[in-house]
Order: C-alpha cells, then structure tokens, then sequence
C-alpha cells in the first residue's frame, strides 16, 4: 500500500510518498502560495503536477496509491469551501481517495505523531493546534500572516521598524543597522521606504523572508535581534498555552512541538520557546516528522484507523532520507 501526503503551505508545496511499512520512497518540493491565493483551479493544478512528479521520482503510478492527505492553509475558514477543496483534489488524483484538512492539523500530525499535544506552525504566518487523550481538538492564531505574532512575517516587520527607530534617532545604531543597510544595498537611508511600500508589501512573502537578516544579526550578537526573537518566542509560547487550556493538557500531556520555517533560525528561535514553554509547565520536544509525513498518516488513518502511524514513524527515522526532486 502507498500513502500520498500534500502539506501546501503559505509559500511551498512538499509531496511524499510512503508504504505502510515507513518506507518514503520519494519527495518533491514547489512554490506555493496558500488556498485562497491559488483559488480551486490553482490548487487542481498544484495536486496534479505535484504528485505526477512525486510518482516519478519513486517510480511508481498514481493510481498505486491508495489513499491521499492533503493540508491547505485557509481549510474550512470560508463557508463551503471543504467541499470545493475536496472535489478540485479528487479531479487531480483521478480519483484517489482523499482526506484534506487545515495545513495546521499536518503539522500536529508530523510533529507529535498524531499523540496528544500541541504543535505550534510558524512560517508566513503563525498558528497552534493540538489535540488531546479524548481526540478533542483546538486552535490558536492562525488570523493573518500580518497579525500572527512570531511568525516569520512579524518578525520582518520588526526588524524594518527596528531599522527605521535607529536612521532616524529614536534608537541608538548597533550592528543591525548596517547589516540591513548592507544588506539592502542602501546609500540613503530614505530611499528604503521607496523599497518598503513599493516592493517589499507589495510581494508576497518578502517580509517573512526578511527573517532570515533577523537570524544573521542575532547570530551575530546583536541585542535588539535577539529580543525579536524572544518576543516570537513568548507570543509562540502564548498561543500554545491557549490551545492547551482548551483542551485541559498539562504534565507529561503538555507537550509543545513545531513546524515552519521560522525554526530553521535554530537556537535563535529555539532556546527563548524552549524557556517559556518550560516555564508556563510543558516540555518543549523535536518534531518526529514534517508536515507532508503528518499528511500521509492522516491518509493511513483515513485508510485504517487502527494503523500504528507512532511505529510507522520511527520506522521512518531509521530508514533515512528518501530520493528527492525540487
């Protein structure tokens, strides 16, 4: 049996597939740009492309899977959108079946191994999901990437204003404001709000993009950086701990996991939610598997509900990397 996971996120779109045995013998990676940005004949047209060449790198027919999962940001936030979402997905599979869910509910699904818990997304934007011991479910965030905090996008937007409060004097310069200045090629530094208005808001994703400078100047030492990224971690921290009141999760059960590409910053990132997870009373753990694996459980449970995706995935991490296209 062959299980297909989509996790088509703000900004790529990953395909893998896998056996019942933990076997992933292929992925593939493209852009993305989210549901509502691609509309129902963008998200056909994602699916289908996806998993021809996902099925080419492992060498193997679509019609040999058996079920598909598949996960859209904006899942079921507009009235009547599942049902839409789900046909588009079905024209591209040609009629494999499919179960498809919010991207937050893949990221869960990854991380914690479908186990009781939270999972924590941040990437363009930012949202907490977890589930807990009953199958309760719940979530927190997830508004808009330029409302989410700790997302990558919030991030972007403080280190502009941060740029900006030390060109102009409301701030004292420290090593971030030649980093950006370097790093935007920038001789006067007025001419960045040409840049700001008219390029960066303008295109998506740009200011989450801009993390990554965030990153550079917090590795780098720099103090007003580092804060950045303890402020996401304390927004991350806090939406974590909403979605686990919901759910009454606490002790061994109030484990926080994530997913996103905000985590790539490591440490930086990493250190700050680890300590107010531990303070707020969780324990702070590595993902067991990403999102398009989270996926493909989703279809292993669709399949079977009593599949034992928690084995499945540490068989997983023992047989390593896959063969992989982008």
């Amino acid at each position: 049996m062959l299980f297909l996971g989509i996790d088509a996120g703000g900004s790529k779109a990953a395909f893998a597939l896998c056996d019942s045995s933990g076997n992933v013998i292929g992925r593939y990676e493209s852009k993305s740009q989210g549901a509502f940005a691609l509309g129902l004949d963008g998200i056909e047209t994602l699916v289908r492309e996806g998993s021809a060449q996902v099925c080419q790198v492992a060498g193997v027919k679509l019609s040999d899977v058996t079920w598909a999962g598949a996960g859209f940001p904006g899942y079921g936030e507009e009235r009547d959108n599942k049902a839409s979402i789900d046909a588009a997905c079905l024209r591209a599979l040609g009629g494999v079946p499919i179960r498809c869910e919010c991207d937050c509910y893949l990221g869960w699904a990854g991380s914690l191994a479908m186990q009781p818990g939270v999972n924590i997304v941040s990437g363009t934007g930012s949202i907490g999901y977890g589930v807990n011991g009953k199958g309760q479910s719940a979530r927190s965030g997830g508004w808009g990437a330029y409302c989410d905090e700790g997302s990558c996008t919030w991030i972007g937007q403080r280190l502009v204003a941060e740029f900006a409060k030390q060109s102009d004097g409301r701030k004292p310069r420290t090593l971030l404001y030649e980093m950006f200045r370097n790093a935007w090629q920038i001789d006067e530094d007025t001419h960045f709000i040409h840049t700001l208005n008219h390029v960066i808001a303008r295109t998506p994703g740009e200011t989450a993009r801009m993390q990554i400078l965030a990153e550079q100047a917090a590795r780098a030492g720099d103090p007003e950086a580092q804060k950045i990224y303890a402020s996401a971690a304390w927004e991350l921290c806090q939406t974590a701990v909403a979605v686990a009141q919901k759910l009454d999760l606490s002790g061994p059960d109030f484990l926080v996991s994530y997913s996103g590409g905000l985590f790539k910053a490591g440490s930086c990132i990493l250190e700050p939610l680890a300590q107010c997870v531990n303070q707020a009373g969780g324990r702070l753990i590595a993902p067991v598997c990403p999102p398009e694996l989270g996926a493909v459980f989703m279809a292993m449970r669709a399949y079977d509900e009593k599949m034992d995706v928690v084995a499945i995935s540490e068989r997983i991490k023992e047989n390593g990397k896959p063969k992989t296209a982008a």
